[in-house]
């Protein structure tokens, strides 16, 4: 064949038909694939997760700003829905930092495997919750909030009386005892603890140097009964 008898054939473009589902728009790989009732699935799921999105933050929004018509009337179904998983513990427009350090103290009644008791002296929970924590990268959570929430929620539990209330204060107050026990540690002083007792040392933070408000920085206590310690807490 002499060179000037070749002749140059323009390749034909691919048959769409040919193409694999995957590189379709309308294939079976796309929405089209999906049947009728598959695509009302998948519009009501997201339709779901929406509502239920706007729903949340909205709340979370109620409860978090100042007081309003809306939020006062829908308080307890707000109340409901936030607590515990979602509380807030400070407002949105006006942060309430504390103004006091607190710390809570525990001290067991031991006894001894010859059957005598005894007094450990007060050990200092937060303090040992602070060692924790301090120049830790990722302190755990427990460690943060468990003994400081646990307290806060007990103490606003109690009446005029000191007493707790209601059957929250008494779930707040067992899981106080269980914390004391699980902090204490298994075998305090080589014996079984039968009895906790815990406070409250309340310091308040002194005023900066250039306020001229006067703050009594004495530290206050407040004392609870002995409580007895069940083999549930103990676990």
């Amino acid at each position: 064949m002499r060179p000037s008898d070749t002749r140059i054939v323009p390749k034909e473009p691919p048959d769409p038909a040919d193409r694999s589902p995957g590189g379709r728009a309308d294939g079976p790989g796309g929405p089209s694939g999906l049947s009728p009732v598959s695509l009302w699935v998948v519009a009501l799921t997201a339709v779901a997760v929406v509502v239920g999105a706007a729903v949340h933050l909205a709340v979370v929004f109620l409860a978090i700003a100042p007081a309003n018509h809306l939020s006062q009337r829908h308080a307890t179904g707000i109340s409901r829905y936030l607590g515990p998983e979602f509380a807030q513990q400070w407002k949105l427009f006006a942060p309430n930092p504390s103004t006091a350090n607190t710390h809570v103290h525990a001290r067991a009644q031991v006894e001894a495997p010859d059957g005598t008791l005894s007094t450990t002296r007060w050990l200092d929970l937060t303090a040992k919750d602070e060692t924790r924590i301090a120049h830790h990268p990722l302190p755990g959570q427990a460690y943060q909030n468990e003994l400081r929430v646990a307290w806060n929620n007990f103490v606003e539990s109690l009446d005029g009386q000191g007493r707790p209330t209601g059957l929250y204060g008494s779930l707040m107050r067992r899981y106080l005892v269980r914390i004391a026990v699980r902090r204490l540690g298994p075998g305090t002083d080589g014996g079984t603890v039968r009895r906790v007792q815990l406070r409250s040392a309340v310091t308040p933070v002194p005023a900066p140097p250039w306020s001229y408000q006067y703050v009594d920085t004495r530290t206050s206590y407040l004392v609870q009964p002995w409580w007895t310690v069940g083999t549930e807490d103990a676990g």
